[in-house]
This record gives C-alpha cells, structure tokens and sequence, in this order.
C-alpha cells in the first residue's frame, strides 16, 4: 500500500517577495519553485501555497504615487481602491510568473483567489476544499491569495498568515511553512542582548503580549503569526517560521533540519468540521453560558453545552447555524452548530425550570443539548 502523501502548506510573505522599494523579487520566487519542485521529487508530497505579491506586480504597471482614483461611491475609502487597482493588475502577472516557473520543473499551478466569506459561508468552503484536494491529487500545485478585488474591509482576511492558517485547517495539512524576512522569533525583548532565534516554542500564546507589530511593513506582522501558531499547532499542525530566501528554506524545513522556529502540534488532528469552526466560520448568534460551564471550557475539557448551562442567548438563529460560546465576561470561548434554533433553545430553558428537581432528573442529557461536543470548536 502506498505511503500517504505528506501535506504540507507554504505562506508566501511579501517582505520577501518585494525588495527594498517594494518591487516584486523574482529570484526569490525562482529559488522557492525550484526547491518546491526538488522536495516534491524526492519525497511524496502534497503542497499548496498562499502568496502576497500581487499588489508588488501591479505597481510596477502603474506606480501608486502615479495615478489618482476617482469614485462616486460616498464612503469608499480611495486607499483601498487603489490597493484593490494595482492587486487586479498584478494578479494575472502574478500567475504568469509562477506558472512560467513550475513549467521550467514539470510541474503545473492553478489559481485560487478566495474572500473571507468564502471561507464563512460553509458550502462554498467544502466546494473549495473539493477543488484543491482534486489539484494536489492531479499534482498541481494551488496558489491561494485573497481577493482583494472583491474582498470589503470590513470583511477581509486580517492579512495572508491568517489565509495560510485557514487553508492549513482546511486541508487538515501536516505542516504550515510560513516564509517571511526574518529567521524566526527572536529572544531580544529589548533589554540590550544579543538576538537570538528561538528553535523552539510549544506555547506560542506565552509570546504574543511580548511582540509589538507598531512598526511592521506588512498588515500585521510577527504577532500574527504567533496568533495563527496558537490556533494552528492546536487543531494538530506542525508550523514553522523561517527566512524565505535561506537556500533550499522548504526542502530542509521538510527534511528536518532546525531551520528557524518550530512550533509543534499541541494535539492531534481533529475533524474536519472542528478545523472550519476555530478557523473560518462567523457566529450567526451568541450563548452565554454558566460560569460553571466556562470554567470547564477554558479548560478545553470534552463538555457539550446543555440547556442547562445557558445563561443568555443574543441575536436570532436556526437550528445547525454557527454560535459563538461566550462566558459572562463576554470572552468567545468557541464556536459550535446550534443543535436547535435560538427560539427553540429560549423555550427548552422556560420548559426545563418549571420541571421538579425529580423530573430534572430523569431528563437525558442527550435530550436538553444546545451544542453537541462533536461539533464545537475551542478559539
């Protein structure tokens, strides 16, 4: 029986696919497509990528200082049209580039441009999902990247690492690459010592109040990263973060040598619809639960949420929509399927307190849940 492939999914950033004018860096693409296609000779692999760049593409077309944008739309914010003018020239660029460079290795890629509703809205995510798995079985290599044509600020992906991790969830991957222009996390925290790379971190979120991204090229920058290395290691995927122009970065990475900061999975993997929930699905309603219940939660203990345990309901929702799970101090503990529309939830409660201590207790628990443990997902 055949070995399974190894899935592994590589982020792109544009601080090292842009140089210090902020024009797209082609002998770094070409070294990563070259070491992409030397890894997946050598070892049975299944690689997707998300790369930035687009935007770096399209003003070298027409320099952003250059041109001026006009709209009759009253509250369109004239900076992100411009950004959203240069990513809708770039992209086609973009694409020529990486197909013109797989094609030097044999190898193929294919265009996947993807809004945060997309990954929300839980249909478009399996078709999306379908299709990529279909590439990577065929041997052709998916390259994500947000659509910014389409993609409103107020619902957008925070930046790519965020894409990156959904992606990585989606796909249920092995291995997050996320390649950028430093080595890794350093441990200088300002106190005058050397800087050194941190090989290691088994507790990303122990680092993030000790990051400050105010001086970051990028949307966000390292503290995102470790926000995406919390979540990500959680749902059972390795993730690394090392310098994308270091020779043959992925292919030692995937080899095993200690190449930037490793962050291990803290768990195994988990099902898939847990993947969507922690990653990518938007809460239509809200649960507040006891403090009791939360305590367990904030554990991340197997509980499911019962009637019982409910202390509020916010907003309307039918049975099998997303909710978030929140405690009294409004905190999102995780998102889960309503087992029951919030109306029906509202009326189990009125139902279950006019019960006499002796009926309460030959209620089945099956019977008085809200949000069943098999789909619910800790945040």
């Amino acid at each position: 029986m055949e070995k399974q492939a190894q899935r592994i999914v590589i982020k792109i950033g544009s601080k090292i696919l842009t140089d210090e004018n902020g024009h797209f860096n082609k002998s770094v693409v070409e070294n990563l497509v070259k070491d992409i296609a030397y890894i997946k000779e050598k070892e049975n692999l299944e690689i997707a990528l998300i790369s930035s760049g687009a935007v770096a593409l399209g003003r070298e077309i027409k320099p952003l200082e250059k041109f001026e944008v006009e709209t009759s739309a009253i509250k369109y914010n004239k900076a992100i049209l411009r950004e959203q003018i240069l990513a809708s020239i770039g992209q086609p660029r973009l694409m020529a580039f990486y197909c013109g460079e797989f094609k030097k290795h044999k190898l193929a890629c294919a265009q996947l441009l993807a809004t945060r509703a997309v990954f929300a809205d839980r249909e478009a995510y399996l078709s999306i999902r379908t299709v990529t798995e279909s590439l990577m079985k065929l041997n052709v290599i998916p390259i994500f990247n947000e659509n910014d044509v389409l993609s409103p600020e107020e619902l957008d992906f925070s930046d790519n690492d965020q894409l990156a991790s959904m992606v990585a969830a989606m796909l249920v991957a092995d291995k997050l690459i996320v390649l950028s222009n430093v080595d890794g996390v350093y441990n200088n925290l300002g106190n005058g010592t050397k800087r050194q790379v941190i090989s290691m971190i088994e507790e990303a979120n122990n680092f993030i109040k000790n990051i400050d991204d105010s001086k970051s090229l990028g949307k966000r920058g390292m503290k995102s990263k470790l926000i995406i290395a919390d979540l990500i290691t959680s749902l059972g995927v390795d993730m690394h973060i090392a310098n994308g122009s270091e020779n043959k970065v992925i292919s030692r990475i995937v080899g095993g040598e200690k190449l930037g900061t490793f962050f291990p999975a803290k768990s195994k993997k988990v099902k898939a619809i847990k993947n969507w929930l922690a990653t990518a699905a938007v809460s239509r309603g809200k649960i507040y639960v006891s403090t009791y219940l939360a305590d367990i939660l904030k554990e991340k203990q197997t509980a499911s949420i019962l009637i019982t345990g409910v202390e509020k309901i916010e907003g309307k929702f039918d049975k099998g929509e997303v909710v978030g799970i929140y405690n009294e101090n409004k905190k999102l503990l995780g998102r889960g399927l309503a087992r029951y529309s919030s109306r029906e939830i509202e009326q189990k409660i009125v139902w279950y307190n006019k019960k006499s201590d002796n009926e309460k207790a030959k209620i089945k628990a099956a019977d008085i849940v809200a949000v069943h443990y098999d789909y619910f997902s800790f945040v």
